[in-house]
């Protein structure tokens, strides 16, 4: 009695042990795997919240607003126009027929210089010539011919001259004048006739420009 006594309590020691001790796992419990971007992927995310409580705070951007650039309005382009002077020579006029007017005595002025409206310096000399057609009936006698001032400008240095020679009906001769610029600037005409014993014809005139 004594003996199964004893084996009774140890069988009962045995049992409450085996009743305190942890049940042990029935499968092998996997180790949890270490992601090596885990730590880059929090850093972005954190990074991005950050960035968007920032925006959701921060006063909005202004964007300057330009006015619209002005389009020039076109420009009319102007073409130059040239003008050409081209200089013009005196051409001597026709002589006409000698007695086609009419007249006994009568002349054609076919040059003269110098020109209408000649510049000349202020007291400068000069010659003023005419070359002078007879277109009229009768001959110029040199003996009782000459060409004389007769109104205007004082420009002469000699206010009459004799023919030196006859100019028949038809011919030309060439009448000279020594003249000079009076001292002060303006325009000034001056007229001058040939002269037969007491008749004056043929009008000759210079105009000239003192500068």
């Amino acid at each position: 009695m004594t003996r199964n006594q004893k084996l009774f309590s140890i069988l009962i020691s045995l049992v409450l042990t085996f009743a305190c001790v942890p049940a042990l796992p029935t499968s092998t419990t996997p180790i949890p795997t270490f992601d090596p971007n885990a730590p880059l992927t929090a850093i972005v995310q954190t990074a991005g919240a950050a960035a968007t409580q920032t925006a959701r705070f921060a006063p909005p951007t202004l964007t300057p607003t330009f006015p619209p650039t002005q389009t020039p309005l076109p420009t009319e382009t102007i073409t130059p126009t040239f003008i050409f002077l081209l200089p013009t020579s005196t051409v001597p006029p026709t002589q006409i027929p000698a007695g086609s007017s009419g007249l006994d005595l009568d002349c054609q002025i076919l040059l003269q210089e110098p020109a209408e409206n000649a510049l000349i310096s202020m007291q400068s000399q000069f010659t003023a010539k005419w070359l002078v057609a007879n277109v009229g009936k009768k001959t110029w006698p040199s003996d009782n011919t000459d060409y004389r001032y007769v109104s205007g400008a004082n420009l002469h240095l000699q206010p009459i001259y004799d023919f030196e020679k006859s100019v028949a009906a038809g011919d030309v001769i060439e009448l000279t004048v020594a003249m000079q610029a009076p001292n002060q600037p303006g325009v000034y005409t001056t007229t001058w006739r040939i002269s037969i014993g007491t008749e004056r014809f043929c009008s000759m005139k210079i105009t000239i420009i003192v500068n």
